[in-house]
């Protein structure tokens, strides 16, 4: 009969049942480390499976598109003087141009964006998002159609197609095919039938929208000449392509294409396009790259990290105390060999108690993921759901297994290849202090703990640095009020036409003693808020500058300060040639005496700078200050400029300051206004300081996370260092009877056990505070305003770590030295 494998496991079924019963008997008996591992398993994999989902569904953006990789976006890219720019803001031209140039072009189309008053019912308006595109739209993306064909959604300049949600406002359960719809283009209300009815859009699209409409009603905001123009742009291009490589024909012909098109105003490298990947759109490093808000990919590789870090941890729990509960069952080990059992049957029994450990984990984190799952969402502004697709179990048994094989494999080979003779002659020693793996384990998870606690502090003190940072303006109780866009093909008419409503209502306020000052403003505040400007100065080179068109008391409503010269005169009409400009402006001209120069643009009309405003953030802090121009006349400065790019609303709002502190009576006192004003519009408000905290909310979010992550981390190594003391003092209580019975004090005994774990905590420690402010440096650069902790923040937080330890240990070794001698050594 040939000799049976050493690591045959099990002949017949019964046995493989037996292996399962002998797990759960031993599980419950070890109730402390059954509960240790098991909570700490938990809590690391309801956290883990909300992250790796969360990822998951990340990567996954836009995927729902059938020809997803043959679907671009057109960047446009820009140099000039040495200086390069790059925006997906596109001409209106550029989709119909890329179609007959190309011919691998098979689709394109212009998304523009933009808004309009709506009839809710018969009296009453709201404000109404939509999107002009082409025919060719629903060639393009793969969103659902439930009602309507492709080619005669979009049919004629007065066809809509509206999204389930906005249907059921305006029409309630009714269907809405081939019902109207009117909506304020212009100066009067159209109306606009039903022709197609789309399902809402995925959670995960970078593309959003409400309503959908063709891109002839451009008409009506649009000139004719900006819509032959290369120099104005307005929304984004996508096209669709023959295959994903045409990618790399269509630009290198790009070139040419433009220097047709320009002809002699075309400069080499100045002006040309590349096309973006739809799968590279929604994972990008600019917010404001995209419809739908983008997420840095770097947040996706530090939660993963997170999620394994939380993991590990849980894991180096789950194996220390399997060795260190060696010693016990070593016995078992021996006698089950010496009855002959063999080495691969051992390892299979090891192995199934850390099965059940961690598929009993798996489901009780399953259980609360999805507890967890609104705060998440809530969290990070997401629509995430728990759908347990063939990926996502992939991803649950790829859990199960490899923390199984992490956490269980090295105990089970240790524990299998013990020596019987020498297990049951008692000669084995498998003391805590010469267990250099458990103590480089032990270490290791102190390690991760303090490094994402340290992080988190780094991140705190950065975000509190932030958040009380002096942004040169007041943005307590500002409160911004929309006031409708009045669309027009001229740009100047509809802007001026947006100011002359807005002045109605802020007259109608500063009449009102809850009002201190109010005033009227085009942008407010954040990235690309300000529009973008560039003149040609004198000697050919284009100066760029950041713009923003104000009205009424708007100096002093935002609390700006004049460095020089005196604020714009609130009354209509008044300052027609008059600007504002920063101290930023000033010192890029050189000018000593700003008061007395003039923009040095070859072209702009006649005017005057009558003030410098002190420089103040108009963008977030990850920005350093630019050069401002305020203005109320925007004819003045669209007479000099030669590039202007719009990134936020082109409606006016009314800022208001109010006098006192009841925000509720203040705001009832702005609606009360609004509809005596407007009382056929809906009245929309927000507030300036949450336009400000909006800014840093990825990072606000992240530091959330890691906050979490290391109060997780401390609390599953709180317990494994719990439960290693008190599996290392259990081995030693005769050790600490023969200490007391010869005069030891209980003081030096816990001493005795501290001086090892304190040894191991400062390795920790001392290892992951100064790898963390290396970590965090990357980080932290990308602010324009930096603020480090102290030192003494992070002496403060060692020494937290060594009082934790000490804590810990001194409540188990105390308990340890109140035991009575007489029982520990009654058996020698």
């Amino acid at each position: 009969m040939p000799k049976s494998s050493n690591f045959k496991i099990f002949q017949s079924e019964p046995i493989l049942k037996n292996y399962f019963k002998i797990a759960l008997r031993n599980l419950t008996k070890n109730k402390l480390h059954s509960g240790i591992n098991l909570i700490g398993l938990t809590l690391g994999l309801g956290v883990s499976i909300l992250i790796f989902f969360f990822v998951q569904f990340e990567l996954n953006f836009d995927d729902f598109h059938q020809d997803r990789d043959t679907v671009f976006r057109l960047e446009r890219l820009e140099k000039s003087d040495g200086e390069g720019g790059r925006s997906y803001s596109t001409p209106v031209l550029t989709a119909s141009t890329f179609k007959s140039e190309f011919a691998q072009v098979t689709h394109a189309t212009q998304l523009i964006s933009a808004s309009a008053q709506a009839y809710l019912d018969e009296s009453t308006t709201q404000n109404q998002e939509y999107m002009m595109v082409s025919p060719d739209f629903f060639e393009i993306f793969s969103f659902e159609l439930l009602e309507g064909e492709k080619s005669q959604v979009l049919k004629d300049k007065f066809s809509v197609a509206l999204t389930e949600t906005v249907a059921k406002k305006y029409f309630g359960d009714a269907n809405p095919f081939g019902k109207s719809i009117r909506l304020k283009m212009g100066n009067n209300f159209e109306e606009y039938q039903v022709t197609g009815l789309l399902a809402d859009i995925p959670a995960n699209s970078s593309i959003e929208f409400e309503i959908l409409m063709n891109n002839l009603n451009m008409d009506y905001s649009i000139s004719n000449e900006s819509q032959t123009s290369w120099y104005n742009v307005y929304g984004d291009t996508y096209i669709k392509t023959t295959n994903s490589e045409a990618k790399y024909a269509i630009e290198a012909g790009v070139e040419g294409m433009m220097k047709k098109a320009l002809g002699t105003d075309y400069k080499e490298g100045g002006y040309l396009f590349s096309l973006q990947p739809m799968a590279d759109i929604h994972l990008s490093d600019d917010p404001n790259s995209g419809m739908a808000e983008t997420t840095r990919p770097s947040l996706l590789w530090i939660l993963t990290g997170i999620a394994f870090l939380i993991l590990l941890i849980a894991c180096i729990n789950f194996t220390t105390m399997a060795i260190g509960r060696a010693t016990t069952r070593a016995k078992e080990v021996g006698v089950r060999k010496t009855m002959g059992a063999e080495f691969g049957q051992l390892v299979f029994q090891f192995l199934t108690e850390a099965f059940l450990i961690t598929i009993s984990a798996l489901i009780l984190g399953l259980l609360l993921a999805e507890a967890l799952l609104p705060t998440f969402n809530d969290l990070f502004e997401k629509q995430l759901e728990l759908v347990y697709g063939p990926v996502q179990v992939l991803i649950l048994v790829g859990l199960l297994l490899g923390i199984t094989a992490m956490a269980g494999a090295y105990p089970a080979f240790f524990m299998s290849s013990l020596r019987p003779i020498q297990v049951l002659k008692g000669t084995l020693s498998i003391r805590f202090g010469k267990q250099a793996l458990r103590k480089g384990l032990v270490a290791f998870q102190f390690f991760i703990s303090f490094l994402l606690i340290a992080s988190t502090l780094i991140m705190v003190n950065q975000m509190n640095a932030i958040r009380n940072f002096d942004l040169g303006f007041d943005q307590e109780m500002v409160v911004l009020v929309d006031v409708p866009e009045v669309p027009s093909t001229s740009f100047t008419t509809s802007i001026n036409a947006g100011f002359a409503q807005a002045e109605l209502y802020r007259q109608a306020l500063t009449a009102r003693s809850e009002v201190k000052s109010a005033g009227i403003t085009i942008s407010t505040y954040g990235d690309n808020a300000f529009w973008n400007g560039g003149f040609p100065t004198e000697d050919g080179k284009q100066f760029k500058f950041r713009l923003n068109f104000v009205g009424g008391d708007y100096v002093k409503t935002m609390g700006l300060e004049l460095a020089e010269g005196r604020e714009l005169n609130p009354l209509p009409g008044s300052d027609s040639s008059a600007v504002l400009i920063n101290e930023t402006f000033a010192k890029a001209m050189k000018w000593d005496d700003p008061l007395g120069e003039l923009l040095p643009s070859v072209r702009i009309n006649p005017h005057q700078i009558v003030g410098v405003v002190k420089d103040f953030h108009h963008n977030s802090l990850y920005n350093a200050i630019e050069p401002v121009i305020l203005a109320k006349n925007p004819e003045i400065i669209f007479s000099g400029i030669n590039m202007l790019m719009i990134s936020s609303a082109t409606n006016p709002k009314v800022i208001v300051k109010g006098t006192g502190t009841d925000f509720e009576a203040f705001r009832a006192m702005l609606e009360e206004e609004w509809k005596r004003v407007f009382p056929l519009e809906a009245f929309s408000f927000s507030f300036m300081d949450e336009a400000v905290e909006s800014q840093y909310r990825a990072d606000e979010r992240l530091g959330k996370m890691v906050f979490l992550a290391a109060g997780i981390a401390i609390l599953i190594a709180a317990m494994g260092l719990l439960a290693m003391a008190a599996l290392s003092i259990a081995g030693r209580t005769k050790e600490i009877g023969i200490r007391k019975v010869l005069g030891a004090s209980s003081l030096s005994i816990s001493w005795m056990f501290n001086k090892e774990f304190l040894y191991i905590t400062l390795i920790g420690v001392l290892v992951a505070l100064p790898l963390s402010w290396y970590l965090m440096q990357d980080w932290i650069a990308q602010f324009a305003v930096k603020d480090w902790p102290s030192w003494i923040s992070f002496l403060v937080l060692a020494l937290a770590g060594i009082g934790f330890t000490l804590a810990i240990v001194s409540a188990q070794s105390f308990r340890a030295t109140q035991m009575n001698p007489v029982k520990t050594l009654k058996d020698e």
